[in-house]
């Protein structure tokens, strides 16, 4: 049973606007052969996940010390400090900004941030929450104390790419640093140095004290750096990790734990040959100018956050001791990439927040197998329109197995003031089961909340998508379609957005 203290109702509401679409098209589909981690006796979790009753839609989460923290829509911050089983609200403003990431320094200190240039701050253990108003939507951020602090800030509505050397995101905007809680924020001059130019995107920011900051920055396909400084940014320093012939390293996230950076992401060893292979990466320093390796793992991790990196359902693993510590959760595919523990218990977020045990174990819990030993690829583009913050779109079945196709999918978005998908038409002639699954997967979608006159307003959207079918040869039980941005393969995704009039 999860208790909460609080309930909201939303209206729904919204009008059908189709925009003309010329469609041409060419796709490739991939399918992969799977096995699963084997291993003597390994750990399951063989609890339930709990679904939590939010009064809001969460969107990330943290733990510090024995309480789990959640932030989302409405400005909400919750508060846990049994494991997920009764939750407190400790912020939240209706129609507000969507904050979209929370972390504390310590059991007192601590921050959240998103859309709007928001950015909250306490320095009493999340009682109470002082607003700031940071130059642009906040997409990443890290704070050494209570008053110094980096952040990654845009103005616009991002759409990164992924890399395809190892799958990194770039966080897209200016990286800027206060020094007075978020009172005043200055410009990094070293950007712009000619030493640096190359660097263009950004992965990672840390703060590791009140002098010490890094960013960790991208030359596309090329190299990685940490950017180092130590007098609070008055000057920077280049940091370039292993890249010869034999080895080549790519961080792809930083984070600062027990008073040093620690990053992870992927390393490619032994090419000495011209071949090599891939193996997870951890370092980590306690001043951003040398690095040591720490404890790699056994498999490749996907996310991580400050208490460790996500493997697969149900199983996430912490890298930051001299040998790695894994946790066993409950395993229906709940497990994102969101996640914290705090003792025993473990929650997740996802487009609902869920809570269950977490059993401390040796080795993995078990990969969850996939039936026939093949699984479809399904595309999970998270910047299907303007203004996307979670848009996620995973494989339909279709009708009938058939030859591999691509058809237009014309749909329209109703948006409320908080960024949540009131309703959701969907034009998609050839099924009306294919297009209730369209429907019910768009209403889990959130949107940066527009702005009129200084407030929050609701919108509608219409957007043109791709709808892609395959399979794998011979196998009909493998088809599957998959929604796509019509930019992938055809230019500009033609997407209208229209204000509604309070």
């Amino acid at each position: 049973m999860v208790a909460f203290v609080d309930q909201r109702r939303k209206e729904e509401g919204g009008e059908k606007m189709i925009t003309p679409f010329r469609l041409q098209y060419a796709f490739t589909v991939l399918l992969l052969c799977v096995s699963c981690f084997a291993g003597d006796e390994p750990s399951t979790a063989t609890k339930n996940w709990n679904a939590v009753s939010s009064p809001f839609r969460p969107v990330n989460i943290a733990a510090q010390g024995a309480t789990i923290w959640v932030c989302g829509v409405d400005e909400m911050i919750l508060s846990s400090s049994d494991g997920g089983a009764t939750w407190e609200t400790k912020h939240q403003n209706l129609n507000g900004e969507v904050l979209l990431d929370i972390s504390f320094v310590n059991e007192k200190i601590g921050h959240a941030a998103g859309t709007g240039g928001l950015l909250l701050s306490t320095d009493d253990g999340g009682q109470t929450w002082k607003s700031h108003v940071a130059p642009g939507a906040v997409r990443a951020f890290s704070f050494g104390d209570a008053i110094n602090g980096i952040v990654v800030v845009s103005d616009g509505h991002p759409s990164p790419r992924v890399s395809s050397s190892d799958q990194a995101a770039p966080i897209e905007g200016t990286v800027k640093i206060t020094h007075d809680g978020g009172e005043h924020w200055e410009d990094i001059a070293a950007i712009s140095a000619e030493e640096l130019r190359p660097f263009v995107q950004t992965l990672a920011v840390s703060g590791l004290d009140s002098s010490h900051f890094l960013m960790l920055r991208r030359q596309p396909e090329v190299e990685d750096v940490f950017v180092v400084t130590k007098d609070s940014g008055r000057s920077w320093k280049i940091v370039h990790p292993q890249n010869d012939a034999t080895n080549r390293v790519l961080p792809r996230m930083v984070f600062v734990h027990q008073g040093e950076y620690w990053a992870f992401g992927h390393e490619l060893v032994h090419r000495e040959k011209g071949g090599g292979y891939g193996v997870p990466l951890t370092l980590h320093s306690k001043d951003g100018e040398t690095w040591a390796h720490g404890v790699a793992g056994p498999n490749e991790f996907g996310s991580c956050n400050s208490q460790g990196c996500y493997m697969w359902d149900g199983a996430v693993e912490a890298l930051y001791g001299e040998h790695e510590q894994f946790w066993a959760l409950p395993q229906d595919g709940s497990l994102s990439g969101k996640w914290a523990i705090a003792g025993s218990a473990g929650c997740t977020v996802g487009s609902t927040l869920k809570c269950g045990r977490a059993t401390v174990t040796d080795k993995p819990a078990d990969r969850p197998e996939v039936p026939g030993g093949i699984i479809y690829l399904n595309a999970h583009n998270d910047y299907f329109a303007d203004g996307c913050l979670e848009c996620h779109a995973d494989g339909i079945v279709p009708d009938k197995p058939g030859p591999p196709s691509m058809q237009q999918v014309h749909v329209s978005i109703a948006v409320r003031r908080d960024g949540t998908v009131a309703s959701v038409s969907v034009d998609y002639p050839p099924s009306n089961r294919m297009s209730d699954d369209i429907s019910h997967q768009l209403s889990k979608w959130l949107f940066e909340p527009a702005h009129e006159g200084g407030h929050t307003v609701e919108t509608k959207k219409d957007v043109s998508l791709l709808l892609m079918c395959a399979g794998f040869p011979g196998r009909p039980e493998t088809n599957r379609c998959a929604l796509h941005r019509s930019d992938e393969f055809l230019g500009a995704t033609r997407i209208t957005t229209t204000t509604v009039k309070q």
